[in-house]
């Protein structure tokens, strides 16, 4: 099934540049990397897959290039701007123990020059987290399509042996004993999606494979996903306070108890991680695509007024594939109620993403490039470009 009316601007990613990448210590550089690698693999895939459905990588190439806005902490001064503004009220309710406790000059810089040094250090934590996040999803994930496509390119008949080879990577069992009979799953079903004429019945299995993987990726993503979310900013805060009130002149904070400082300011910290949780979690609870900023934490636009899905998906028949919606899917067949209400909470993210995929699926802006050509050429050559990526 080769379409071949997209650009092919770079070759296909072997094996070993894809184990070249995964070996990338600078998580900045490797993130570019990942997210042009997605891309290049999706527009590369349309010759096994077709270019009327989206394959994952194409959603895989703007959830990477939006992880690495937190990567490089591009974020940090809006946040920190945002958090000092909504702090700032909570602060001055304060004033009289921050001056008894730490003195004027103490209470005049503080808690806001505490603070600031507090987020830095915050932020430094979702970028890692948010990097081995990325990290893991590509070392398993890039291998197994670049292997994809060098076993199915070419494919006139269903060669099962060709399709054995690619499952031999892959280790049956749970996602959560580490196995991967989801992408198992996933495999078959874009195999079959070859070797089907009829649009309806492939843009079902194209929408399967895709919910597979990203179920399975997802459930792999966990832990990095509530730590990121869970960064500990009110111990991280009232540590630095104590550090500051150490290094200031005024004896009277040095000869301040350290118990003392902790147990007077862990209000104010306890409420200060109240305004980030829900800062941070309005922040990290977005995607960038090429026409639309996505906030996850409202419902996924419906494609547009009269419908909420493509032609071919608006009503899904295929039987494996409407069971995993009856499993993923809290409002099967409408966007409404998409919401993810805790980014947390895995159940959450696929209810979300299941209709994103959906709604998605034969948007051809997907396949647009997340870089320009001066970018790629820049980081190729292993610098970070610049201006905004």
């Amino acid at each position: 099934m080769a379409c071949g009316t997209l650009p092919r601007l770079w070759p296909p990613p072997t094996q070993a540049q894809v184990d070249a990448i995964i070996r990338m210590e600078d998580p900045v550089l490797r993130n570019l990397h990942i997210t042009q690698t997605y891309h290049v693999l999706k527009v590369a895939l349309t010759d096994v897959l077709g270019e009327e459905d989206v394959n994952w990588c194409g959603f895989a190439t703007w959830a990477s290039k939006t992880a690495g806005a937190f990567i490089r902490k591009d974020v940090l001064p809006s946040l920190l701007g945002e958090l000092l503004e909504r702090a700032d009220a909570v602060t001055r309710s304060i004033a009289e123990l921050q001056d008894r406790l730490l003195g004027a000059w103490g209470a005049s810089v503080g808690v806001q020059f505490v603070l600031a040094r507090t987020l830095e250090g915050i932020t430094d934590e979702v970028a890692r987290h948010t990097s081995r996040g990325n990290f893991i999803v590509f070392q398993e994930l890039a291998p197994l399509y670049t292997d994809l496509l060098e076993q199915f390119s070419g494919l006139t008949t269903p060669d099962t042996s060709r399709l054995e080879r690619v499952l031999s990577r892959l280790a049956p069992g749970p996602v959560e004993e580490g196995g991967q009979d989801l992408l198992i799953r996933a495999v078959r079903a874009y195999f079959e999606a070859i070797f089907t004429e009829e649009r309806k019945a492939r843009a079902e299995l194209m929408f399967l494979a895709n919910s597979l993987v990203g179920y399975h990726e997802q459930t792999r993503l966990q832990g990095p996903v509530s730590a990121a979310l869970n960064a500990p900013l009110r111990e991280l805060f009232l540590d630095n306070l104590v550090e500051f009130a150490r290094a200031d002149p005024n004896r009277r904070v040095r000869d301040t108890p350290e118990w003392g400082l902790r147990g007077a300011f862990s209000p104010l910290a306890t409420r200060l991680e109240r305004i980030w949780r829900e800062l941070a979690t309005r922040t990290l609870m977005r995607m960038e695509l090429p026409d639309v900023t996505l906030r996850l934490g409202e419902d996924i636009p419906a494609l547009t007024s009269e419908r909420d899905f493509p032609p071919l998906l608006l009503k899904l028949k295929h039987p494996e594939l409407v069971a995993l919606m009856a499993e993923l899917d809290r409002t099967p067949d409408d966007t409404a109620g998409s919401a993810a209400r805790d980014w947390g909470s895995l159940s959450d993210r696929m209810n979300l993403i299941v209709d994103l995929f959906r709604t998605r699926q034969q948007d051809r802006l997907l396949y647009d490039q997340p870089f320009t050509f001066l970018q790629v050429d820049a980081f190729q050559q292993g610098r970070v470009p610049h201006g905004r990526l």
